[in-house]
């Protein structure tokens, strides 16, 4: 029987993208062939980039600059919150291929058309345009509008996407941003914290399948210490990752 083949999923969760980050980059240093991605909102946009050979760190870098902050525009009282410059230059440095079906590696991108209240996994398109809806948390983005579609956030939906790999074919490592705690810490104080509370709780509802269905899961609860809405803690969330990551791989051998 031949040996299967190894793919990561990787969930939605914003600022806290950079533990996946942590996660990566220790796999990267320790040869840890990936064969396969799917993810949704950051986590969409970390997979199209690390297929298209993007490291972890560079990744985190261009997270890190102040070059970032210029492509996100406030919308004010229009449909959505921000919106992002789909043009702007940054998009091609941590996406450069811009055709998903031109990743050497197979990617899939979860996104959610509204107009049929359908759940998309996609292994072909544009890259940006596609990355950019997996990660249109609405009210804070406007939706993203292709090929006859309306298409939001599929992290809301399937937080941490399984569904698209065989488990026949592929070992599936799951990274789960949003763990679920019986005893639930409290919350830092912030503005958008009725926000936050009703996508926990679906997030925490919907990740279920995925974490009873993969073959390997990944999460910490020490990430509930870190903000999904700030770019000041990408650091210290990306070495949480590696630490993460390093403790899961060493255990499982």
């Amino acid at each position: 029987m031949s040996k299967k083949k190894f793919a990561v999923a990787l969930g939605g969760g914003a600022a806290r993208g950079a533990f996946h980050l942590g996660a990566l980059d220790f796999m990267e240093e320790n040869n840890i062939q990936i064969d396969a991605y799917a993810g949704s909102s950051i986590g969409a946009i970390i997979a199209a980039s690390h297929a298209s050979g993007i490291k972890a760190k560079e990744q985190l870098k261009i997270f890190s600059s102040s070059e970032l902050k210029t492509a996100l525009k406030f919308n004010y009282f229009k449909n959505g919150l921000i919106r992002i410059e789909r043009n702007h230059q940054i998009l091609d440095k941590i996406l450069p291929i811009h055709k998903l079906e031109d990743i050497p590696k197979k990617v899939y991108i979860t996104a959610y058309d509204i107009k049929k209240r359908e759940l998309h996994y996609f292994e072909k398109g544009d890259t940006h345009t596609l990355c950019m809806a997996s990660s249109a948390l609405i009210p804070l983005f406007k939706p993203i509008s292709y090929k006859n579609m309306y298409l939001i956030d599929g992290g809301l939906f399937d937080s941490v996407p399984i569904k698209p790999f065989d488990k026949n074919v592929f070992d599936t490592l799951s990274i789960d941003l949003f763990p679920k705690s019986n005893n639930l810490e409290k919350k830092r104080k912030n503005p958008l914290k009725v926000l936050k509370k009703k996508l926990f709780t679906q997030l925490y509802e919907n990740n279920l399948f995925t974490i009873e269905n993969t073959s390997q899961y990944l999460a910490s609860l020490e990430i509930r210490n870190y903000s999904m809405f700030t770019f000041k803690e990408l650091d210290e969330c990306f070495k949480l990752g590696y630490k993460e990551a390093k403790k899961h791989f060493l255990s499982s051998n």
